[in-house]
C-alpha cells in the first residue's frame, strides 16, 4: 500500500495526481483513451463540465457501467481551490478524498471485488456523486439509505431510494443473472448497501466508551426469487460514526491505523443527516501513511 497527499488548483492537478499515484502502483494510462487499467480493471477518467467522472468499463473500449460516477459541485456548493488531497492506494483498490472550503470533503474510489465465484470482472466503482446533478444536496439516514431523484447520499455502497441509474453513485461488474454492472432487478425502491448494517450504525456511538465500532463495507444485488448475493467486501475501508472524532484523525486498533472522515460535512448537531451535510456518518480508510 502506497498514501499520497497534497494539494491541487484544479480538476486537472487533481486527476494527475491520482494517475500518477496509480501508475506507481501497478496501473496503466492511456492517455488518447483516458483510460486507467490493471488487469481486469478498466477506468475511463475524464473532466466533464466541472466535474471529474470515473466510469467503470470491462475493457480499454467496450463494457462500460449504466453511468459515470463524479467529484464535483454538490448541491449549491462548488468545489474550492486549493484542495487537498489524499490517496489510499491498495493492491486491488483505490481511494481519493478531497477537502476543500474548511470542512467539505468529497471522494472517488475504486477497486477489485474480493468475492470469489463471480462471472463478471469484479471491479467497482464510486464517488460521492453520481451522474444526476444532486441539485438538491445530500440525502443520508439510517433506515434504508436514502437520496432522491435530485440528491445523493455521498457515500458508498449506501443503496438508495432513486428511480434512475442517474442517481446511483456506485456499480460493480458481477454480471450475476447476466445484469453486468446492475446491483438490482430494478432500482426502484430498495436498498443494496448499507441496510444490513443499519441497526449498528444506529447504536453507534456506543454508551460505554463513546466510540464507534469500524463495521464492514458490503454491497449485494438483489436475485430472482427475493434473494441476495454478497458481491463486494471491502478490505481497507469501513463505516462508521464521527461523532467524537475530528476529520483527518487517525484511530489505531491493534496493529491498524484507520483515517476517519466524513461523507461529505459533519454536523454533530444534526447527526442524521441533512441536505448540506451529512450528519455524523462517516468512514474509515486504512491508513500507512507517516
Amino acid at each position: 500500500m502506497a498514501y499520497y497527499s497534497g494539494t491541487a488548483n484544479d480538476l486537472t492537478a487533481l486527476r494527475q495526481a491520482l494517475i500518477d499515484a496509480c501508475g506507481l502502483e501497478g496501473w496503466s494510462w492511456n492517455g488518447t483513451t483516458e483510460v486507467l487499467s490493471k488487469g481486469t480493471m478498466f477506468l475511463r477518467l475524464q473532466i466533464v463540465s466541472g466535474y471529474l467522472t470515473l466510469l467503470g468499463r470491462t475493457s480499454a473500449t467496450a463494457g462500460d457501467a449504466p453511468d459515470v460516477v463524479r467529484i464535483g459541485q454538490l448541491g449549491s456548493t462548488p468545489l474550492a481551490y486549493p484542495l487537498t488531497y489524499e490517496i489510499f492506494a491498495f493492491a486491488g483498490e483505490v481511494y481519493l478524498v478531497v477537502n476543500y472550503s474548511v470542512d467539505y470533503y468529497q471522494w472517488c474510489a475504486f477497486g477489485d471485488s474480493t468475492v470469489q465465484g463471480l462471472p463478471g470482472s469484479g471491479m467497482w466503482v464510486g464517488a460521492s456523486i453520481g451522474s444526476s446533478a444532486a441539485s438538491s444536496g445530500v440525502t443520508i439516514d439510517a433506515a434504508y439509505g436514502g437520496a432522491g431523484s435530485s440528491t445523493t447520499t455521498a457515500a458508498l455502497f449506501w443503496g438508495t431510494n432513486a428511480v434512475s441509474g442517474a442517481n446511483r453513485n456506485a456499480w460493480l461488474h458481477s454480471d450475476l443473472d447476466a445484469q453486468g454492472w446492475w446491483l438490482a432487478q430494478t432500482l426502484t425502491g430498495e436498498s443494496i448497501g448499507v441496510k444490513a448494517s443499519v441497526p449498528l450504525i444506529g447504536l453507534l456511538p456506543n454508551a460505554w466508551n463513546s466510540e464507534a465500532v469500524l463495521l464492514p463495507i458490503r454491497t449485494w444485488k438483489i436475485r430472482p426469487s427475493n434473494k441476495l448475493s454478497l458481491i463486494a467486501d471491502l478490505e481497507n475501508a469501513r463505516y462508521t460514526r464521527v461523532d467524537n472524532y475530528t476529520p483527518g484523525e487517525i484511530v489505531t486498533l491493534g496493529s491498524d491505523r484507520w483515517k476517519i472522515f466524513p461523507w461529505y460535512r459533519k454536523d454533530a448537531a444534526n447527526r442524521n443527516g441533512g441536505s448540506s451535510h451529512t450528519g455524523t456518518f462517516g468512514w474509515a480508510l486504512r491508513y500507512e501513511g507517516p
